[in-house]
Formats: C-alpha cells, structure tokens, sequence
C-alpha cells in the first residue's frame, strides 16, 4: 500500500497504463464495492442491464457488431477466442504468427487445437518479429486451406501495425468460413485519432481483443472482446465467456474500461493528439542529443516491409542500442535509478510509450537521462554490437509433437540435460522473456543454438526468464 500511495506517482512512467486524467472515476472504491449478489442493476456473465448498455457503447465506439468487458486484461480474452474455436470445432487448426503472445499458445495447449506458424521474418536491431503480409497468410491458407482461423498481434509490443485491411481481403477471399483474430492487445486507442493506423475493427477483422488498460485508459486488467457476426458464432462466443469469467468481477476495473471508452469517444482525437505530439517532442530531442540510436520509425526502413507494416503507434518509440556497448537492460535499470520507468527493455532496444498522464517535465528530463547514461559508450567509428540471429528462425511452421502431448509426456519421458545439451532435441517446456512474453522455446519442437544463444545472453544482460528454471541451467527435453 505505501509503494502505491508514496513511491509510484515519483516516477516519469513512460509504461503501462496509460490513464486519462479527466475520465470519470468512482469516488471511493471500499465504500463502493458491490459483488454480484447486487443484480438489480443487471450482470456481467448475462449481458443485462447497465452491462448490456456499456457493452453496446463499445461496440459502436469501436465499430464491432459486438463487445464484452473482461477484467483478466487480453491475456484472459485470448483464453476465451480460442476456447470459442475449440467449441466450434474440436480438431480446428489455427494459423497463428510467431509473434502471438504466450497466452495463445498457452489456450491452444489447453484446448488442443491444431496450428501452424506462419513464418515471418525478424529484425535484430529491434529484436522485433515482424507483422505478417497478406501474401504470408495468403500462402500458409493455401497449404491449410481447413484453417478455422488466422490469428496475429498488431500493432507489435515495439508499435508495428500489420495491413490488417489486406490481410482480411485476402482470408475472405481465399476462404469461406476462415475467420481474421487480432491480438489487438496494444491497439485500444487506434480508432480515436486519425493519424495512427487503421483499428482492426475498422480494416474488417473479424475478432479482436483489446487491453484497455495499456493505451486506452483503463486500469490494469481491463480488456475488451469486439467481433463481427458474420463469420463468428455468438452463441459460442457467450458460452466460452460463461465458462471463464469470473464470477465475481471488480465493477471498479468494469467501470473503468467504460469510462476509458466513453472518454476516448467523446475526446479521445483531442486527448491522443497531446499524447502525439509528446511523442514527437521525445523523438525529435533524442535524434539531436542522441543521434546513434537506431531509428524503428526511420521512413525508408518502413518503407521496406511496406507490405507487412501497416504504419507505426504515434505514441510508441522504440530504439535500438547496437551503437552502445550498454544494453537495454542496463539502460533501463539507469532510468529507473533517475526516476524514470520505460515500458520494454531487451539486448539491444528499449521502448517508451508516451502514457496519458505524463508530465511536462518527462520529456527533458528523460532526454537528459539518455544522454548522460549513454555518453561515452558509442563504439568507435562505425562499430555495432554483435546483435543475435533469428531465436525464433529454427521452429518451423508445425511442431514434431503437438506441445499438449509434450507437456502431458513431460514428466514420464522427460528429462532434464544442460541448456546447451538440448539443442536439437525435442523441447518438453516453453521458456521465454518477459516482457515481450513470446515464446522463444516451445514444447514440441526442436530447440535451435540461437534460441539458445538468445536466452543466455539475456540471462546473463539482465532480461526476466520465464521457465521451469530461471538460472537456465537446465531444460526438459524428450
């Protein structure tokens, strides 16, 4: 409780979430907290009452046919697509880019659906798995052409935006029935200002799930499930919601995300303009006391992959570091020292998001910081830091064993060896690094030397390692 009320607010936090100052707010959470016992003014799990009204709201303010409220943030919605897939059809194959977040993978395991990876390629001077084109998903639907679904995250967690419109054209006309899901998880803001790129709603997905929380004013947990009927089930929808909500909701975070809506509706161009132009102030400084660091939004870059990106978040920045001898990690940990919190550091990047409630002295005094704790480690002349390879590149589209029956055979044919012994063999684990949270070891396939490679210098940079065993030391394999 004291780190909240004396510790947090010292901080130019340039990190999740971002909240709208003036969006309104309950008055007083303890007197106010209410369970479900208190139906008169409807529930959540039915879809009455002022539930139904704010659901409606969020529907037409994003542009979905319908919308329901989650308090487990995208991670919780994501659960509940799949689950819906699963429904529909117990043997369906998902189509999925690698760059899904962990807790697709993880609904997949749970529910044994089939998938494919579509591949797509990576760029290590921002350790970013780029957004898909539609000619990829074009090519994995023409090998799997029984696929219920593609499923893809954008924008990025480092603020890339796939051509979701081109991606939707091509599924719709390649397939009759196969459905468009975004992982729009960073995308809750996209509608509400012109200038950003295109909302997946908008481009004509057909599911999408939001965390209003990160850029769209709510609290944390809060999150959205939009779709469009015409090609996904409501029915089964509602029933896979039912089976995973849980029944005793905070209506403190609900009433959040629906003021987070409600405000961005009605001043959201207004309210992301300022947030904008914060971003272009942090970006245009730093390019003058900074000018090594490597640019994501450099125009030719984009220009590039212009068939798998879509546009960049105005109110993201993310830069490489493959200049500096210093990484991501220590960077961020200098911040932190200087009173300022970014949202991802990795090997060689770092991201900030430009978040509603930061002040006018963040973007200086950030400026400052970068310089000061990047001065005096630009290698000489033209030198970069080795950046890895691909950690991603060895897992081909299908695994050899489906990671439901790895991790079920983990325990009776698994085995531990040193991190380095596993590679080639099967994995029996997933390991990642968090943030971003994609997977980079996955049970049921085999484990490349750059995966390998990748996870032992973030261990030992400062990166969080999300495994069995964090020190990395060992890793189950079958």
């Amino acid at each position: 409780m004291r780190v909240l009320n004396e510790h947090v607010t010292r901080y130019h936090r340039w990190c999740t979430p971002s909240i709208l100052p003036d969006q309104e707010r309950v008055d007083d959470f303890y007197a106010s907290d209410v369970s479900i016992s208190a139906g008169f003014f409807g529930t959540l799990v039915d879809h009455t009452g002022i539930f139904a009204e704010a659901e409606a709201f969020a529907a037409a303010a994003q542009g979905a046919d319908r919308t329901m409220f989650s308090v487990h943030g995208s991670s919780g919605s994501n659960w509940i697509v799949l689950r819906t897939l699963a429904l529909e059809r117990s043997d369906s194959l998902v189509l999925v880019a690698r760059n899904i977040h962990h807790s697709v993978i993880n609904a997949i395991k749970a529910f044994g659906l089939d998938f494919r990876f579509i591949p797509t390629p990576y760029e290590p001077r921002f350790e970013a798995v780029l957004p898909p084109s539609a000619d990829d998903v074009l090519d994995a639907l023409t090998r799997y052409p029984e696929a219920l679904a593609v499923l893809y995250t954008s924008p990025t967690y480092e603020g890339l935006a796939a051509n979701t419109r081109a991606i939707v054209r091509a599924v719709h006309t390649a397939s009759d029935h196969a459905m468009v899901i975004v992982d729009e998880a960073w995308g809750g803001h996209l509608r509400f200002h012109p200038d950003l790129p295109e909302s997946a709603m908008g481009a004509g997905a057909d599911i999408c799930v939001q965390s209003t929380h990160k850029l769209a004013g709510g609290l944390q947990q809060t999150g959205l499930i939009h779709w469009k009927t015409a090609r996904v089930d409501s029915e089964l929808m509602e029933e896979a919601y039912r089976e995973y909500v849980t029944t005793s909701p905070s209506y403190h975070l609900l009433a959040s995300a629906d003021a987070a809506v409600r405000t961005l509706a009605a001043r959201g161009e207004d309210e992301l303009g300022r947030a904008i132009e914060r971003t272009l102030e942090l970006k245009e400084a730093l390019h003058a006391r900074v000018p090594d660091l490597d640019r994501m939004d450099d125009p030719a870059w984009i220009a590039s992959h212009g068939d798998r990106i879509g546009g960049c978040d105005l109110v993201k920045t993310t830069v490489g570091l493959s200049r500096y001898d210093l990484s991501g990690y220590d960077v961020a940990q200098a911040l932190v020292e200087r009173g300022i919190v970014i949202e991802k550091a990795g090997l060689h990047t770092i991201t900030l998001i430009t978040t509603f409630q930061l002040g006018p002295d963040a973007v200086p005094e950030t400026v400052d910081a970068l310089s000061d704790i990047l001065a005096g480690h630009c290698l000489p002349g033209d030198a970069r830091e080795a950046m890895p390879t691909n950690p991603f590149s060895a897992i081909d589209d299908r695994p050899v064993i489906h990671p439901y029956l790895a991790r079920r055979y983990a325990k009776s044919i698994g085995h531990e060896v040193a991190l380095r012994e596993a590679i080639g063999k099967v994995a029996a684990e997933e390991v990642e690094v968090y943030p971003p949270g994609i997977p980079v070891i996955l049970e049921g396939f085999r484990v490349s030397a750059d995966a390998v490679e990748y996870l032992i210098e973030a261990r030992d940079k400062g990166g969080s390692i999300v495994a069995r065993d964090t020190s990395l030391a060992t890793l189950r394999v079958l």
